[in-house]
């Protein structure tokens, strides 16, 4: 894992599931960044990206 991944990891981990956009401001990172590591922790198998009528929630897998 980047040291990106992990961090956003280590928010998400106390925090799961949490609105997409929530994760997203509480990480900090840049567009490009947060789409390379929210792609990255994904393609891994550690979180998953819902959609329900309440929005966007990323949860640990």
């Amino acid at each position: 894992m980047t040291d990106d991944e992990k961090a956003v990891f280590a928010i998400l981990k106390d925090n799961s599931p949490i609105d997409l956009l929530e994760l997203k401001t509480q990480s900090g990172l840049s567009n490009k960044k947060w789409d390379k590591t929210i792609k990255g922790l994904t393609k891994h198998g550690i979180t998953k990206v819902n959609k329900t009528d309440d929005g966007l929630f990323v949860e640990v897998v």
